[in-house]
């Protein structure tokens, strides 16, 4: 029942049963984006796939070359950074944007009563000039809004920004599952209206509130995140991170699509020697609608290869430019040929 209603809420109010949102959180003084996180809904199996895109990730921007993709907001907004995205995921369509100011996020926290987080570390520092004080201790604790917004900023250790993405996702993830509680369902109009100043989003009030009542308890292993895979290097005497731009389009390609893939079963062999594998391939399969009951590591080999006779193996060894053999099951082997390159 939940399934159905939940399919005609999607045709009703976003014309289909898959979405890409992109959110972004901007500080409207410096023009830059420091969270930039692409989520994939498929509201029909009431699933929410999170992908995080390093702030500073070197991208190129229409007619200003090519620069962090945080900067993208100063040339264009939301819409230029909904470009630089969209390219940078092998052109995929964004059928919907929210940016958040900070003060909108501390809003909806405060208003909840507070978010219950497990802080990852002891955090401690200050920046008198940005007027950022974080002092929080490790462990599971309730945060104010304020504090909220000082643990997802922090990045003042080993992991710098992929701890921070780490943590974006996390906090996300808490408002979600916070937002679909019963005592806070009746005050979704009124914070709506509280943060409507500090969010510029192309949906309408119905579309948020649909969304959320799609999502109300969902599942928590309906909802995943990772973070494409990355280095960082310098260019010029600035720090950037480079994306593997192979591995953005292939997650394009697999996630971000709007028709259901095969519905074959699918077995991920690791041959590649990466986590990163596991860690992105299989959260991208499945949360497009590809059927991936298990995943596994493997000694490593040279060659990725695609095992199958099935429209689904068909599929993959042309997404992933493998060569298919046959055989009794659907298996899509990634060797050291196509191991994401963070290094």
């Amino acid at each position: 029942m939940q399934h159905q209603i939940a399919m005609r809420n999607a045709q009703r109010d976003f014309g289909g049963e898959k979405l890409n949102v992109l959110l972004l959180g901007y500080q409207d003084d410096e023009a830059t984006t420091d969270t930039v996180i692409l989520g994939h809904l498929d509201v029909a199996r009431r699933t929410a796939t999170l992908v995080s895109i390093p702030r500073d990730t070197w991208v190129p921007i229409p007619g200003q070359g090519s620069q962090k993709i945080n900067a993208a907001y100063a040339y264009g907004g939301v819409k230029a950074s909904a470009g630089a995205v969209s390219k940078l995921m092998g052109g995929i369509p964004i059928d919907a944007t929210i940016a958040l100011q900070p003060e909108g996020a501390a809003q909806i926290v405060d208003a909840m009563g507070g978010l219950n987080v497990n802080v990852d570390e002891d955090m401690n520092y200050d920046d008198l000039h940005g007027l950022l004080h974080i002092h929080l201790r490790k462990g599971e604790q309730y945060l104010t809004g304020s504090q909220v917004l000082g643990y997802i900023r922090f990045r003042h250790d080993s992991s710098s920004d992929f701890g921070r993405m780490h943590r974006q996702q996390q906090v996300l993830h808490l408002l979600m599952d916070q937002l679909s509680l019963p005592q806070n369902w009746a005050k979704l109009p009124r914070l709506m209206g509280m943060v409507r100043k500090d969010v510029q989003t192309t949906l309408t009030n119905q579309q948020l509130v649909s969304l959320l009542e799609i999502y109300r308890n969902v599942p928590e292993d309906n909802v995943r995140s990772f973070t494409l895979p990355s280095k960082a290097g310098w260019v010029g005497d600035a720090s950037v991170v480079f994306v593997d731009s192979r591995w953005a389009k292939l997650v394009g390609k697999l996630l971000f699509r709007k028709s259901d893939p095969p519905q074959d079963d699918v077995l991920v062999s690791n041959a590649s020697g990466s986590p990163y594998v596991d860690k992105t391939l299989v959260p991208a399969l499945r949360g497009g609608g590809w059927n991936v009951p298990t995943f596994f590591d493997q000694p490593a080999k040279k060659t990725s290869l695609t095992i199958g006779t099935s429209i689904a193996a068909q599929v993959l060894s042309r997404t992933f430019a493998t060569p298919l053999h046959s055989g009794a099951k659907t298996t899509l082997l990634i060797g050291i040929d196509l191991s994401p390159d963070t290094e």
